[in-house]
């Protein structure tokens, strides 16, 4: 039974190619999280306001792959963008050092007897467009602190595709805070 195995192996070696020095497409990951925290930021507030959250973001955009809209509608994946996380946990991490610049406690772990206001941002379209020079990346999402649901748009222009949707959001989440 050991030989008509070793036979077969041998036979069906021909038919595999493992080509282990095939070089892999180059890779940069990107996140949307670049802001650095003020290590004395919640010193320098006199009151603290607590707030619960909920991100979400629509499935076509909640992924690793940065989306590319062509001039002909189609949409692309842009093979050597990726992001390092999910973009909710990423917006979530952002929100999250916004509001402690914003004196704002992001509560994690709510009790259901604890009322307080849950600010709710969904993303609507995330995604660039190729211009002559660069990348101009939009960013659309709707928020609510507890009355009726706001829209708002952001466009950034920036060389590097990732880098102009990481502008669009954090600007767009920037003035979410400074609205609300």
């Amino acid at each position: 039974m050991r030989i008509i195995y070793f036979i077969t192996a041998l036979l069906l070696a021909g038919c595999v190619n493992v080509n282990l020095k095939s070089k892999l497409p180059e890779q940069s990951y990107y996140s949307l999280d670049n802001i650095m925290l003020d290590s004395n930021a919640m010193e320098k507030c006199t009151s603290i306001t607590p707030m619960a959250l909920n991100v979400n973001v629509l499935s076509p955009y909640d992924g690793k792959d940065i989306l590319l809209y062509n001039s002909d509608s189609s949409i692309t994946i842009m093979q050597s963008y990726k992001w390092i996380d999910l973009p909710k946990n990423m917006i979530r991490n952002v929100i999250n050092k916004i509001a402690i610049s914003k004196c704002v406690k992001i509560e994690q772990n709510l009790s259901l007897t604890q009322k307080i206001k849950t600010l709710k941002i969904t993303i609507l379209d995330m995604y660039v467009k190729n211009k002559e020079r660069g990348s101009s990346a939009y960013v659309s999402l709707s928020y609510s602190l507890g009355e009726k649901d706001k829209i708002l748009s952001v466009e950034k222009s920036d060389e590097n595709p990732a880098k102009a949707l990481q502008d669009s959001v954090i600007e767009a989440l920037y003035v979410v805070f400074n609205e609300i």
